[in-house]
């Protein structure tokens, strides 16, 4: 009885299949990056000479073997879309170099010459140490394991991104915010293969600062010292809206209540009077232009609400990690999504690797059913984000590679088998034991008796056929 009702179900995880991939997985990622050249003189042999380029220059300068390569291709028409696709063109120019677009993936080649051939290495190492550079440091540290700066956010498949108006008086403060929303929405679409960000507002009065800013008589200003950032976010006072099981990025424009003074409240040596806090948000102190006419109510428009959320959208691209080069938010997304997945699925062997380590060295612990099928998820989904990679379908490779991390943390962290997992067999034993204890001293009693009762009759027998004998 106290066997069966101890038992522990233990499903079988392929431990075998993570060790494999965990084993081939340098040589399984293989992201290969298109770039069309839009250059008349451009060919196939130029094309190969232009990659054996790159690739001489990604192996000199990076440990990345062959996980990343430009796949250079020409392109037969002026119908490739620089919006959608890197694209290079050639620009004449007195010396040789190159500008990449702020607002789409244009690559323009300048130089003197006409003739591609003479251009590969130019072009490879426009590619290799311009546009791709960081991209490919970052991919880099990760098949190293360095860990990243405690800046970035850690990575959910859920976001809530909430716009806050913190009011220092109880005066009202209107302000536009719906109607900015709409401008900063395309930066939330370009994300949406990456997370899925909630977006949400909230208004609060009376919300005092800690420390009191320096006034500074010479300027007409209050500042707000370097060291005092630190403090400048009232936890314990201030209502923040962060009740939910995804992880909150907060973005906070607060409004001074000297601003009715007519006197800015200013960062000491910030250029754009914000700042940033690692894993939670930015802060921008925001100073009224107009003055504040008696009795009337403040409202903050969508125009100014504008360069604010630039200064938000700025601050939201290093909490997520976006690389910072180069200007073109197309490529620096793009970027962004090559190397979350990569972070992304090693990850995923890693907590796949950590949950079998975990149960192999745990032998009471539970393993149910519900965490087999985890398990076996994320390893699918792993795999087809390795086919989306090989496809370079890398929207569809950052989606599986969500998909399989989360997957692998449900696993490493399904209920059932948290529950047992520190329950050894001693309280087992204890949580028995006032049934055990009695049951096992009536057993052993009786046992001790029968055993004497036994030995007295034999002493008994020997008696009798004793006297017989006389």
């Amino acid at each position: 009885m106290f066997l069966y009702t101890t038992l522990i179900y233990r499903a079988e995880l392929p431990a075998d299949e993570v060790n494999s991939r965990l084993m081939d997985f340098r040589d399984a990622i293989s992201f290969e990056v298109p770039v069309y050249v839009d250059i008349p003189t451009a060919d196939d042999e130029s094309l190969l000479a232009c990659e054996k380029a790159a690739k001489s220059l990604i192996e000199h300068d990076y440990a990345l073997k062959n996980t990343w390569k430009l796949l250079l291709k020409k392109a037969e028409s002026h119908t490739i879309n620089p919006n959608e696709h890197y694209v290079v063109v050639l620009k004449s120019g007195d010396n040789d170099d190159f500008e990449v677009s702020s607002t789409s993936k244009l690559i323009t080649l300048i130089s003197p010459r006409t003739d591609f051939s003479l251009m590969t290495y130019l072009l490879a190492g426009a590619l290799v140490k311009g546009v791709f550079s960081e991209e490919l440091g970052v991919m880099e540290s990760i098949f190293y394991g360095i860990k990243d700066l405690d800046l970035v956010m850690p990575y959910s498949s859920t976001y809530n991104v909430v716009f806050n108006l913190f009011v220092e008086n109880g005066k009202p403060v209107n302000w536009e915010i719906e109607k900015a929303l709409m401008k900063i929405q395309p930066v939330f679409d370009s994300l949406q293969h990456y997370s899925n960000f909630k977006i949400s507002t909230q208004v609060q009065y009376y919300s005092k600062l800690r420390t009191e800013p320096v006034f500074d008589e010479l300027r007409n200003v209050n500042i707000i010292k370097k060291n005092d950032l630190s403090t400048f976010i009232n936890f314990g006072d201030w209502n923040l809206n962060n009740n939910d099981i995804h992880p909150s990025i907060n973005f906070l424009i607060y409004f001074s209540e000297s601003n009715y003074k007519k006197v800015p409240l200013e960062i000491e040596d910030s250029t754009t009077n914000s700042f940033l806090i690692p894993q939670w948000g930015g802060v921008q102190i925001f100073n009224k232009k107009m003055p504040i006419l008696d009795g009337s109510v403040v409202t903050i428009s969508e125009l100014e609400l504008e360069n604010v959320l630039a200064t938000f959208a700025s601050q939201l691209f290093d909490l997520l990690g976006v690389p910072k080069t180069p200007k073109s938010p197309s490529i620096r997304i793009d970027s962004l999504h090559r190397v979350r997945t990569l972070k992304n699925l090693k990850t995923t062997l890693d907590n796949l690797a950590s949950l079998i380590k975990l149960t192999d060295s745990l032998n009471e612990i539970s393993i149910p059913e519900s965490t087999k099928a985890h398990f076996m998820e994320s390893v699918s989904l792993y795999d087809q984000a390795l086919e989306a990679i090989k496809k370079s379908d890398f929207s569809s490779a950052i989606e599986y590679s969500s998909e399989s991390l989360t997957s692998s943390n449900k696993a490493f962290f399904e209920k059932e088998m948290v529950q047992q997992a520190y329950f050894p067999s001693e309280h087992k034993l204890a949580v028995f034991l006032p049934l055990l204890g009695p049951l096992c001293t009536i057993t052993i009693l009786g046992l001790i008796k029968s055993l004497k009762d036994k030995k007295s009759k034999q002493n008994e027998k020997k008696d009798v056929e004793l006297k017989k004998d006389i």
